[in-house]
């Protein structure tokens, strides 16, 4: 479980959050839903140690946030940011291979190929796997991402407006997805949508 306790918070002194209380329960899918503006990406990134807690405190599993290592949170926690940056010349498999990264440390093993070509089908990416980012519609592109996300295999992923650009059918078909995904593997999703 992941409990958020008295969680403050501000940027360039305007309040963002204000003693945020919140348990989001082990296993299934979870939305904080809300207006742009509300601090439901503050609030992931405060979860996810992107942003530092001004005040209050965060708990994963009944332990302090602060209290996991990079290391240890990256095996435990993966979170999907709104805005993505890359090269668009990588292939879809080499992104989802990233993911990997947590355990590998970028040179993937048997055990890592394995997941790698598992997530791929999980997501539909197989047919265009060798393909590059640049080269896919805006719903492969996201499907990709999330598949990358969903590949370093943590018990926690937050996904920050994974549905941004896409359209109502691909909008459903990933949150199918991922719906059934996390109650298969009895994975916690946090999701952020507005």
């Amino acid at each position: 479980m992941i409990r958020i306790t008295d969680i403050s918070h501000q940027i360039a002194g305007q309040e963002i959050l204000h003693r945020v209380n919140l348990d989001i329960p082990k296993g299934g899918l979870t939305a904080l839903v809300g207006p742009n503006g509300a601090g439901k990406s503050t609030l992931l990134s405060l979860v996810a140690r992107l942003l530092k807690a001004q005040s209050g405190r965060i708990e994963i599993n009944g332990q302090d946030l602060s209290q996991f290592s990079h290391g240890d949170l990256a095996k435990l926690l993966a979170i999907l940011p709104q805005v993505l940056t890359s090269t668009h010349r990588i292939s879809v498999k080499d992104l989802v291979g990233f993911g990997r990264y947590p355990y590998s440390r970028g040179r993937l093993g048997p055990q890592d190929r394995k997941v790698v070509a598992q997530v791929l089908e999980s997501f539909e990416l197989q047919q265009i796997q060798d393909r590059f980012l640049d080269t896919l519609s805006g719903g492969q592109r996201q499907r990709a991402y999330t598949a990358m996300a969903w590949a370093q295999d943590t018990e926690y992923l937050l996904l920050d407006e994974p549905l941004n650009n896409l359209d109502i059918a691909a909008s459903r078909s990933l949150m199918l997805r991922l719906k059934t995904l996390a109650q298969q593997e009895q994975r916690t999703i946090v999701i952020v949508l507005h």
